[in-house]
């Protein structure tokens, strides 16, 4: 089993990265900033999306991940993703970056002059506009990204610092709004504990507790020195709350060699795991390179977030190339490839990856075949021409 997995990811190491959201000729888009006028917020407030690799080639619904402090999160969010998809451990999804023209206003639940290291400070005498920035997001936002893109239900919330205090909000007044909710170093000290304040009203049997919680904690004292700090007693505090309430969809990590500063990249990683923790095929113990089963497993993973999950066609690709190069099996490789020109008829990679399986059987009909298909839907891939003039004069 582990030598199997192995030579596979060492196959995907050979593997060309995707492309990230697009391009024309020589130039790269990563993203498209917005504005969308508000109504709630009296303002136009800006955005940032990311769409998929695969979304222009697609007719696919995603899933979207929602992040504030688009100007500090935006590449990593939109880069992580990406990067996590195309290794099978999430599904591809759609990022959107909210951007702040006053962060303390908008993210903070309350007014309080006391900043989150217990100071007085004139920095957040505009606070207290979380419950408005909420209603933003659900009632005008949400809409808008639902009615331009293809999105499915499935939603999550993510932000670091104050945005980690208001994905905490969020999850506290709004549970069934996202189905999942990422608190990077929350300031859950905000307001003496305003949040922990909200979690013990709630019924333990809260409608709110169904969704899930991931909430980081950075160490925020001198190196060596053991975190005594506001921000850290108060994440304790919290997460020991929702234990007490017998909360079981909710997970508080450490990350004792992170700062405040620099643990959102590995903890937007690690919320992300645990959200889609299951996903990831190969942590099956019984996994088996087998189609019937991968299709079985992305059925159970559609069943469990309420979307459909079709096998991924660089997984299904991978796993085509080892069975052709490692094991030498041909027909076996067939089946593979010819599921993912199923599965993604409009993909040139398919049909050139079942070409040449053709190709090495010996099968130069079923070859020039698809690899005239697959020149259909790329014309410019010389390097399938070439391969198709050697093959056409033998």
């Amino acid at each position: 089993m582990k030598t199997l997995i192995f030579s596979l990811l060492f196959i995907g190491i050979l593997a060309a990265p995707k492309v990230l959201s697009g391009q024309t000729g020589n130039k790269l888009f990563f993203g498209e900033r917005n504005f969308i006028h508000s109504e709630i917020l009296a303002e136009d407030k800006e955005y940032w999306i990311h769409l998929p690799a695969d979304y222009e080639k697609s007719q696919e619904k995603y899933p979207v991940l929602y992040i504030t402090d688009g100007d500090e999160h935006f590449c990593l969010a939109a880069g992580l993703t990406e990067f996590m998809s195309s290794q099978f451990l999430i599904p591809e999804f759609i990022v959107v970056a909210i951007f702040h023209r006053d962060r303390n206003h908008d993210l903070t639940p309350t007014h309080c002059l006391t900043d989150y290291k217990g100071f007085q400070s004139d920095a957040v005498k505009t606070s207290g506009g979380g419950e408005k920035l909420l209603q933003f997001i659900e009632n005008e936002l949400i809409v808008q990204i639902d009615s331009k893109y293809r999105t499915t239900s499935f939603r999550i919330l993510a932000g670091h610092s104050l945005g980690g205090l208001f994905s905490v909000y969020a999850y506290l007044n709004r549970g069934d709004l996202f189905d999942g909710y990422i608190a990077m170093d929350p300031v859950l000290n905000w307001d003496n504990s305003y949040c922990e304040g909200i979690l013990k009203t709630l019924p333990a049997q809260s409608i709110n507790f169904k969704n899930k919680l991931y909430i980081s904690s950075a160490h925020n004292a001198p190196e060596g020195k053991r975190d005594r700090g506001l921000l850290r007693k108060s994440q304790l505090s919290f997460s020991k709350e929702l234990k007490r309430k017998g909360v079981i969809n909710a997970r508080h990590e450490l990350f004792e060699k992170d700062n405040h500063m620099t643990v959102p990249y590995r903890s937007l990683y690690a919320g992300l795991s645990y959200i889609f923790s299951g996903y990831y095929i190969f942590k099956n113990s019984k996994f088996a390179e087998e189609i019937p089963f991968i299709q079985d497993h992305y059925r159970k993973m559609s069943d469990l977030y309420g979307m459909n999950f079709i096998p991924p066609e660089g997984l299904i690709e991978m796993l085509g190339k080892y069975l052709l190069l490692d094991m030498n099996d041909c027909a076996k490789s067939l089946e593979f490839f010819k599921l993912n020109t199923v599965n993604y008829p409009e993909s040139y990679k398919a049909f050139e990856n079942l070409a040449i399986a053709y190709k090495t059987m010996g099968d130069a009909g079923n070859a020039i075949l698809n690899f005239k298909k697959s020149l259909e839907l790329n014309p410019d891939n010389y390097y399938i021409q070439r391969l198709l003039i050697e093959i056409e004069t033998k």
